[in-house]
């Protein structure tokens, strides 16, 4: 198995025994762990609960080769799937699917970093997770439904391939899909399990999927169109449904165990990358950002606005009224430029009280437009102090700096750095010229 393994570009350690397994994975932290059917010291299902002890372990995909009373006890454990002895290709597609599984909990690099995962719209009046059980006949989804629905914990529906797709599209999904790789045609279930993968809304959820009897062949296709697991078509047998019900529960957990992994990882890329005060991206976001804008505006032969704001006398701010002052000057004004700039707009915080426009598409003239727009915004109304403060209020304006860029078929390369250098250049010259005032770099220093 070592050699398959290894033959397929993986790395593989082997161990003799149970006690190495453990001495081993607490050394290398492995990915994935097969255990064979027979130790010499320990039982595979005690195996498995100690590995998913260690430290490392709690997300450790295990695989496990079981059989007869074993199989239960072994999903009791922890294991991830169970594997038959000399079935390589669906072991190979095991694995495949459980590094996928890894990689689909990350979320997708999104412009903004702000979009909400995809959500579930459970019934209203059943809280619990729901399933939806798609087979050939629907006496046939209701049947496993009777027999499973007092072992699990999730809701069970019954529902046909059009409808299932339909609820997808309109973001009604399931957290759990169970189908029959046989509805209507010889593999059609496989069908449907690619489109809903495919679906923005339902490619998150859990599936498994049912083959009949004498279509083994199937199997290593189904997991690697993306069902966690495969079941027999007697699922919901007398001697089967206990198993069932535990490895349909299991594949909930996991999708319910990568939502997570995948809304904190989202959390903490929001958080790496913006302010904490004003709630805007900040510099460490923003300048890769303006880079990608001006890539995109250097294909669409759009132009590209950089304005670099800056607050008046803000040190004065801190130093006569207090930082606390300071920080609520930032946070309103940060709120008023958000308000003011149009839709598309990139804005950030880059320093202590700098901030950073980039407008995609925009002329030197609409650039001029919306950069007085937020100057007037500023000053609009005076800011509010915290209490305490020696005033209640306080004006505020700023200076902003502007260079825009033109590509063409003749043109250089927009230079973000460049652009963001002639925004600068401009900036100080508002700032040496009185302040409360907008200076558009010359095309010529932009481009």
């Amino acid at each position: 198995m070592k050699v398959r393994l290894v033959s397929a570009c993986y790395e593989v350690s082997t161990a003799a025994s149970g006690a190495e397994a453990l001495r081993m994975a607490r050394l290398i932290h492995p990915q994935i762990v097969l255990i064979g059917a027979s130790l010499p010291d320990m039982a595979g299902p005690a195996l498995c609960a100690a590995l998913r002890a260690l430290p490392c372990g709690a997300e450790l995909p295990v695989l496990l080769q079981a059989s007869g009373p074993d199989r239960v006890a072994a999903l009791r454990a922890g294991a991830a799937a169970l594997v038959e002895p000399g079935d390589e290709l669906t072991l190979l597609a095991r694995i495949r699917g459980l590094i996928r599984h890894e990689a689909d909990a990350l979320p997708d690099p999104l412009p903004g970093l702000a979009e909400a995962a995809a959500g579930f719209a459970h019934d209203a009046h059943d809280a619990r997770p729901r399933a939806v059980f798609v087979a050939d006949q629907p006496a046939t989804a209701l049947g496993w439904r009777h027999a499973l629905q007092g072992r699990v914990d999730f809701a069970i529906s019954v529902s046909d391939p059009e409808r299932a797709l339909a609820e997808a599209a309109s973001g009604r999904v399931a957290d759990l899909y169970l189908i029959a790789a046989d509805i209507q045609q010889p593999g059609d279930g496989l069908r449907l399990l690619s489109e809903l993968r495919s679906r923005p809304h339902s490619r998150e959820s859990g599936f498994v999927v049912a083959l009949r009897a004498g279509r083994a062949e199937m199997m290593p296709v189904a997991l690697d169109l993306g069902a966690g697991d495969v079941l027999a078509w007697d699922l919901a047998g007398p001697d089967a449904a206990p198993e069932s019900a535990m490895r349909l529960q299991a594949q909930l957990a996991r999708k319910h165990e990568a939502d997570r992994r995948r809304h904190e990882t989202r959390r903490n890329m929001r958080w790496a990358m913006t302010d904490p005060l004003t709630g805007l991206h900040n510099r460490r976001y923003a300048l890769p950002r303006l880079a990608e804008l001006a890539a995109e505006a250097q294909e669409g032969r759009g132009d590209l606005a950089v304005m670099l704001l800056d607050l008046d006398r803000f040190k004065q701010v801190n130093d006569v009224h207090g930082h606390p002052a300071g920080d609520a000057v930032l946070a309103e004004i940060a709120a008023r430029l958000a308000a003011a700039l149009p839709e598309g707009a990139l804005l950030a915080r880059i320093g202590g009280e700098e901030f950073l426009a980039v407008l995609p598409d925009c002329p030197a003239r609409s650039a001029r437009r919306i950069a007085e727009a937020l100057r007037h915004a500023v000053m609009a109304a005076p800011v509010a102090l915290p209490h305490g403060c020696a005033l209640p209020e306080l004006d505020v304006t700023i200076s902003a700096g502007v260079a825009v860029g033109h590509p063409g078929p003749h043109a250089p390369a927009l230079d973000p750095e460049a652009l963001l250098a002639s925004a600068d250049r401009a900036l100080l010259n508002a700032k040496s010229s009185g302040r409360n005032r907008i200076v558009m770099a010359s095309q010529m220093i932009a481009a």
